[in-house]
């Protein structure tokens, strides 16, 4: 039982949002580089899957920066103490912002050059290579996006799933992409379909990241208490 509350119950919420998040948010952030590449390089099954693992990659190496970040926090006696609860009042205060107050993460956001990634895109675009899939991936995850930005904030706190912080980042990370894989794999046949459910998408996903914040402060709590 206290594996399924400890584990299960915060990467089904980590699933859940992320999956109803896809819908909307990830096919209007990705889409336009999923078809761009589909158009001009017509990708075998093959090609779409080295895409997606190159996404995969860059959402694990954020997740384990974060990670290791919240391990050097951790020398503070207050952080260790307070970590699930300080990081549960961010992924609340940063759910409400992701649903309310786009504008207030755009500017939180870093900035990138964009000459420098487009014309890194484009020679990616034009090149017939399989690892150019890969590399398109890999840059797409690694473009700000503030979905991304709020599971690595997750991993921040090393107790997450009762792991290690890096095994919980890695475990967090992944379990983010395979809720966001369905959506983006059947974008060329599922895009109209799924842009039908992008408003209740938004409530599903929106509960979950709140619930995921909520069972930090609880976990938290627990943990002083006991």
């Amino acid at each position: 039982m206290e594996l399924v509350e400890s584990t299960f119950i915060p990467l089904f919420l980590v699933f859940t949002s992320a999956l109803a998040l896809s819908l909307g948010h990830c096919v209007g952030m990705c889409g336009g580089i999923v078809l761009a590449f589909t158009q001009m390089k017509k990708p075998s099954w093959v090609g779409h899957l080295a895409y997606s693992v190159g996404r995969l990659c860059s959402y694990e190496c954020i997740g384990i920066g974060f990670a290791l970040l919240g391990r050097a926090f951790a020398l503070s006696y207050v952080w260790r103490e307070w970590a699930s609860v300080l990081v549960g009042v961010l992924l609340i205060i940063y759910a409400l912002c992701y649903g309310f107050f786009p504008r207030i993460l755009r500017f939180l956001e870093p900035k990138v050059d964009s000459r420098w990634l487009g014309r890194a895109f484009g020679t990616l675009l034009h090149s017939r290579s399989l690892w150019s899939f890969f590399g398109i991936g890999v840059l797409n995850g690694f473009l700000p996006c503030g979905l991304v930005y709020f599971f690595a904030l997750y991993t921040l706190n090393e107790q997450i799933l009762g792991l290690s912080g890096v095994m919980g980042a890695v475990c967090v990370m992944g379990v983010f992409w395979l809720g966001s894989l369905p959506s983006m794999l059947g974008l060329g046949t599922l895009a109209s379909v799924l842009q039908a459910y992008q408003k209740q998408a938004f409530w599903a996903s929106l509960v979950a990241m709140l619930g995921l914040g909520l069972w930090n402060i609880y976990t938290g709590i627990t943990i002083m208490q006991g």
